[in-house]
C-alpha cells in the first residue's frame, strides 16, 4: 500500500531518465499495528513528470524523498483505432522534495565539510 499524502516518504532504488519523463523504482513502508513490524511495498515504473522530472538530474539510488504531488491513473488509451484499458494502474509523481530528517545536523563551518561525504541534495 502507498499512502499518497502530505509528507509521504519513499526510498529510491532505480532512476532511468528519458527526454520527457523519468522512470523511477521506489519503496514505501508502514508499521503494522498488530505485529509492530514494518511492511514494505516496491513501486516499479513510476513516472516522474513535469516539475518532478526536472528535479531528477541528481536523483540516485538510496535517496529518500517526500512526495508532494502524485496520483494513480488507469485511463483508457487508443492503439490502432481500438480503445484499450491498462492491466494495472500507473503511478505518476508531479513533484517531490528531498527528505531531510529532523535530527540532521548541518555544521555552520563550511571548511569542516568533506564534499565527498555531503548528500547530493546539499551540494
Amino acid at each position: 500500500m502507498l499512502w499518497i499524502q502530505e509528507n509521504q516518504r519513499v526510498t529510491v532504488w532505480d532512476v532511468k531518465r528519458e527526454e520527457k519523463f523519468t522512470e523511477v523504482r521506489f519503496s514505501s513502508g508502514r508499521k503494522d499495528k498488530k505485529t509492530e513490524k514494518y511492511v514494505n511495498s516496491t513501486w516499479s515504473f513510476v513516472r516522474f513528470v513535469g516539475e518532478a522530472h526536472k528535479k531528477t538530474a541528481s536523483l540516485k539510488k538510496g535517496d529518500r524523498i517526500e512526495l508532494k504531488g502524485a496520483g494513480f491513473s488507469s485511463e483508457p488509451y487508443e492503439k490502432d483505432g481500438e480503445t484499450l484499458y491498462p492491466k494495472t494502474p500507473k503511478l505518476v509523481v508531479f513533484n517531490y522534495e528531498p527528505y531531510i530528517p529532523e535530527d540532521y545536523q548541518a555544521t555552520s563551518d563550511a571548511s569542516e565539510i568533506d564534499e565527498d561525504e555531503m548528500p547530493d541534495f546539499l551540494r
